[in-house]
């Protein structure tokens, strides 16, 4: 830039000198140079300033360029000083590492077990050429040998010649062996099968043997890639005696992909068996693909047996495409078998038979209608399950075509086969075809008790009961009686339609055919008692059971257990058990069955029942689930016995066989029973035991613990739990951040409340609902808060949330302490008109307090008159006792006695009567009218004779009587010392 402006000035100098040589008479003009002083300079002048202005220009430019070439000069030395001269000896290659960092070849021998990494093949280059001069040293560095293989591999090498590098190292130094063991790693990790296979050989040529998960993920990865022989091979590497059971599943499942069944069943006769409640390491697909080989080699059992040993599981679906295949291919025989192991393994037979059906079907359709011909029974029994099959599948078209091809084979058809295609038409929902078919019956007179039965059904669920009346009175026409069947349907029709005295007549009716009831309607008429049924019901059940012919199950005696539970009749319960104990009727009562029981006696506070089936599950060996021992744990827990649930929850965990039943849930319970009690300490001790013993915490139990610290005012716990949720990946619910705000609400910290209540609407994740503006209102309540309740309650409203009457109260409550009287009223009035509800007692009870607050008796008792008038609200003996209070508290005393006879509905009083229907006196609270007993016999004897007068009518006409010692607590100058209006009442909501 210097040396253009100085160019310049030289060449407007020159351009001076030539003007005025062109014009020597004319003075030069120098206003175009700002530097010159006069109006016009002489030719030497000019001359002069043009050549030394072009020497200053020529001078700068040459210092310019001497200024660059010794910053070159510079950097090139640091260059050689760093780096190296090129070409020299002294340079060394260098290696990059991660990003920007450079290593030297020293540098990099000098790295015991750091990685030698590479970026690009010029590195790679660097890397190999590294490794050739460690090589040459005699002592190969422990390097980290995959940078060195990527480096080769890059560069174009084979796995071969990249073992025949390590090869060569390992033979020049046996300190590269730890680096070759390490490699084996690397390459498993990164997939390379080729040359992990390659460099376990190299270790076995020179007699070292590396460990046998190498070779497992190898067996793995060729499993994955379909060389079943490789695996093999690799399998045949690894002494049989250190084959794991995860190997010998691989090696299986390669023979079976080879169709060796022998070799596959030698696998798996050497797999040790599971423990117990462990997964087996034999894919379900493997499985299948064996049984499948011993479909064709008939040999299913063996092959069952085996997979029966290892508790190998079926897929259900796969299980059913090999029962078609073999269906359509195998015997009957091989296909019998394959149903037996299926059911051994877990499978359920009814899909799985369906599947067979079906291909079977599917195997006579396609060898013709004439192999029907003269078919014998087995024969029939068959076809007839093959029309249950399509019915089950409402099928009707193929159950159709079935009995259509057994019709026209010219076979004699029994009642059987035309029932099963009846059953199918009412089934299918094709009450035309069954009646058209059922006509058919009679014709041919094949119609017997079970065709009327299944077309009573058909009627019953039609709804069709006048039809289903004529159908039975035509079958005993035609000389066929009702059976069990058939009354259990009309039973049932009966239960569905909660018809209960049609119900038991159906029972007498049964009765007196003689045809006795069995289990099927005795659960017929359990399953229909709610808990609002008549105990007699159950009794008339239960002595239907005292009477049935057959022994009694579990599920009947679980059923007669679950109704006692349901209609609250655990005294019936425990008299049938002890009636069935003596005559051993319940030996088999299983752990579910015994945690109902508990939970319904803990429910009914019968501890010591509860002790007792607990007794009797120990005594008769039964194993406890985890259920049970849930229900054991909280009916001691609501019994207020949460130190002895932790002590059983102890005991459990001391038990190897019980330990595993004890879960969150359990120790939630425990946490829960210490938090009811406010027991915080007990509560964080079980849950460090908790943490110890490894049983995970989730929301619940956090939400439980937070519960505990909010009640007990110990929010600084909090803090910890949070960061022990937020450390184990436990989300927080709604339910956290509620109690979260609640507990810091009820330690009177609003500020914080109000903290917390920002963040989660910043967040974004929840939206705060009505029990979290509630427990915000309420705080603001204790403190006063009246603006910052109503900006929540403004925020409640946008937000969409509907305020409730306990809202309402809370504001009522606000209001009427900053003595906001007539803004409370309008609250009422217009947060219960908009959002459709109408204020309940506590609001009125609150609203009473606040007219008592601002010295306002007057409208407390018009509200009285306003409330009762409501039928819609139901008054309290809480209401009255606040309204007596406040009366005496504004000494008022005989304004007090009406109210009293008010609430009794006495005589005597000018208040307005109550418009329920029911016109049942409520009375006052017996703490209150005590009080209100003491303190006019503290008082004057008006006071005395008025309240002499009301126990009297209290006495004679409500039973009411209230005893001489309660007057004892006060007196005269203690009553008229109170103060008439300012405190909190004591009945305050």
């Amino acid at each position: 830039a210097q040396g253009s402006d100085l160019l310049l000035r030289s060449v407007l100098s020159v351009a001076q000198f030539a003007a005025w040589i062109a014009d020597p008479g004319k003075p030069t003009s120098s206003s175009s140079d700002p530097r010159s002083a006069s109006g016009s300079i002489s030719a030497d002048m000019a001359l002069f300033n043009a050549v030394s202005n072009l020497a200053s220009a020529l001078t700068e430019a040459a210092s310019l360029v001497w200024m660059e070439l010794a910053m070159f000069g510079l950097a090139a030395m640091c260059y050689s000083f760093f780096i190296g001269i090129p070409g020299s000896g002294a340079a060394k290659p260098t290696v990059r590492k991660g990003k920007g960092k450079v290593l030297s070849s020293d540098a990099c021998k000098a790295m015991p077990h750091e990685s030698l990494p590479t970026t690009n093949a010029g590195a790679s280059s660097d890397v190999l050429g590294i490794w050739e001069r460690a090589k040459s040293l005699g002592e190969v560095p422990p390097l980290d040998l995959a940078s060195v293989a990527d480096a080769m591999r890059e560069l174009g090498k084979s796995p071969s010649d990249i073992v025949d590098e390590l090869r060569s190292a390992l033979t020049k130094s046996p300190a590269v062996l730890p680096s070759i063991f390490s490699l084996l790693g690397a390459f498993l990790r990164d997939d390379r099968v080729d040359m992990l296979d390659v460099t376990l050989a190299l270790l076995e040529e020179h007699g070292h043997v590396a460990d046998v998960s190498m070779y497992a993920g190898l067996m793995a990865a060729q499993l994955r890639r379909r060389n079943y022989v490789g695996v093999a091979a690799t399998g045949a590497r690894v002494p049989s005696n250190t084959l794991t059971p995860r190997m010998r599943a691989i090696l299986a499942s390669a023979a079976a992909q080879r169709s060796c069944l022998e070799e596959a069943l030698g696998h798996l006769q050497e797999m040790s068996v599971p423990a117990e409640g462990a997964k087996s390491p034999l894919a379900p697909t493997v499985a299948v693909q064996i049984l499948a080989l011993a479909a064709k080699e008939k040999c299913v059992p063996v092959a069952g047996e085996e997979l029966q040993r290892l508790c190998v599981r079926l897929e259900d679906k796969q299980f059913q495409e090999l029962l078609m295949a073999e269906g359509r291919r195998s015997s009957t025989e091989v296909c019998e078998e394959l149903l037996s192991v299926g059911s051994a393994l877990g499978v359920p037979l009814e899909f799985a038979r369906a599947a067979l059906a079906k291909a079977q079907s599917a195997k006579l359709v396609a060898g013709g209608a004439g192999g029907a011909g003269g078919a014998s029974s087995g024969e029939l029994q068959r076809y007839a399950s093959m029309i249950k099959t399509h019915t089950k599948e409402r099928d009707l078209k193929s159950a159709a075509a079935v009995f259509e091809r057994l019709c026209n084979s010219g076979t004699t058809l029994t009642p059987l086969i035309y029932n099963c295609f009846l059953d199918a038409c009412v089934q299918c929902g094709d009450f035309e075809c069954a009646s058209a078919h059922f006509e058919e019956m009679k014709r041919l007179n094949v119609v017997d008790t079970v065709g009327y039965n299944t077309l009573l059904k058909a009627y019953l669920t039609r709804g069709q009961t006048v039809e289903a009346g004529n159908l039975v009175k035509e079958m005993t026409a035609r000389g066929l009686s009702a059976n069990k069947v058939t009354y259990n349907e009309l039973l049932h029709a009966k239960v569905m339609s909660k018809d209960r005295r049609g119900m038991w007549s159906v029972v007498e009716e049964m009765q007196q055919a003689g045809v006795k009831p069995n289990s099927v309607t005795c659960s017929i008429i359990l399953k229909s008692l709610t808990g609002y049924s008549q105990p007699s019901d159950l009794r008339r059940v239960i002595e239907l059971i005292d009477n049935i012919e057959e022994c009694i199950d579990e599920v009947l005696f679980s059923s007669v257990i679950e109704a006692c539970i349901r209609i609250k009749e655990m005294d019936l319960l425990s008299e049938l058990m002890k009636r069935y104990r003596q005559r051993g009727g319940f030996v088999n009562l299983s752990a579910p069955t015994y945690g109902s029981m508990i939970k319904a006696y803990g429910q009914a506070g019968d501890v010591k029942r509860v002790q007792e089936l607990w007794a009797e599950m120990q005594e008769r060996g039964v194993k406890p689930t985890s259920i049970t021992l849930g229900c054991l744990t909280e009916a001691l827990v609501i019994n207020n016995q949460a130190d002895e649930a932790w002590e059983l929850v102890r005991q459990q965990m001391e038990n190897e066989e019980r330990r595993g039943c004890i879960n969150t849930v359990i120790y939630s319970t425990v946490l829960k029973g210490f938090a009811v009690t406010k027991r915080v300490d007990k509560v964080f001790t079980v849950y460090q035991e908790m943490r110890g013993q490894g049983i995970p915490c989730n929301t619940i139990t956090y939400n439980t613990m937070l519960d505990a610290c909010a009640k007990c005012c110990a929010m600084g716990r909090a803090s910890q739990l949070l960061e022990d949720m937020a450390a184990t990946c436990v989300e927080p619910d709604i339910i956290t951040y509620s109690t979260i705000v609640k507990g810091y609400c009820v330690e009177g910290d609003v500020d914080r409340a109000f903290h917390v209540l920002a963040e989660m609407k910043k967040d974004g994740k929840f939206e705060p609902d009505e029990i979290m503006y509630n427990s915000i209102l309420d705080g603001c309540a204790k403190q006063h808060r009246v603006e910052d309740a109503l900006k929540m309650l403004d925020e409640m409203k946008a937000s969409g949330i509907r305020p409730s009457n306990y809202t309402l109260s809370i504001l009522v409550k606000i209001l009427g302490h900053a003595r906001r009287l007539p803004q409370a009223f309008e609250m009422v009035e217009s947060l219960s008109s908009q959002n459709g509800f109408r204020p309940n007692v506590q609001v009125y009870t609150c609203l009473v307090q606040a007219c008592l607050h601002n010295r306002r008796l007057d409208k407390a008792l018009s509200l009285h008159d306003t409330m009762v008038a409501d039928a819609g609200c139901a008054v309290d003996e809480k209401f009255y006792a606040v309204l007596a209070r406040g009366c005496l508290q504004m000494r008022q005393p005989f304004k007090a006695v009406e109210v009293v006879r008010a609430a009794y509905q006495l005589h005597g009083h000018k208040l307005a009567p109550s418009a329920r229907r029911d016109g049942r006196a409520v009375g006052v609270e017996a703490k209150a009218l005590e009080e209100f007993a003491s303190k006019l016999q503290a008082g004057g004897r008006e006071e005395q004779e008025a309240w002499a007068k009301l126990s009297g009518d209290l006495e004679k006409s409500c039973g009411v009587r209230v005893s001489a010692e309660c007057w004892q607590g006060g007196s005269r100058d203690s009553w008229q010392s109170r103060p008439a209006a300012g405190g909190r009442s004591r009945g305050a909501y």
